[in-house]
């Protein structure tokens, strides 16, 4: 008995905390004033609680504004040469994948050389 009471009062309780259904109102702009509705009217304007934001928290953030920020002290040659680097070097590196355990030394070294220029221009 005292165990089933503890378990609707926890049920209670929680169901007190849960979020609210997100009220739409209007905000209406009449010549007394403005004044705010649940219906629309001539002009209105919706206000209320923002869309809810749903993040994906393990998707990976975007590298980009980094990637900018460290090439910007490089000069303009030495921006162009890296752009080019991130297209040859993902390129090198689907060809490596595609052949596999076949690959060779010699199918090996335009991509080390890529990443070796890579990291002497400090892209």
């Amino acid at each position: 008995m005292r165990w089933g009471l503890t378990m609707v009062a926890a049920a209670w309780l929680l169901a007190g905390t849960a979020p609210a259904d997100a009220q739409v109102a209007y905000r209406c702009g009449a010549p007394h004033g403005v004044t705010y509705s649940d219906r629309p009217c001539a002009g209105a304007r919706v206000v209320g609680a923002p869309a809810p934001h749903h993040a994906d928290k393990w998707r990976v953030p975007p590298q980009d504004r980094a990637k900018v920020a460290r090439r910007a002290p490089l000069p303009a040659a030495a921006r162009q040469e890296c752009s080019a680097l991130d297209a040859r070097l993902r390129q090198q590196q689907t060809m490596l994948k595609t052949l596999g355990s076949a690959a060779t030394l010699h199918d090996e070294m335009p991509l080390v050389q890529s990443q070796q220029r890579y990291r002497e221009l400090h892209c």
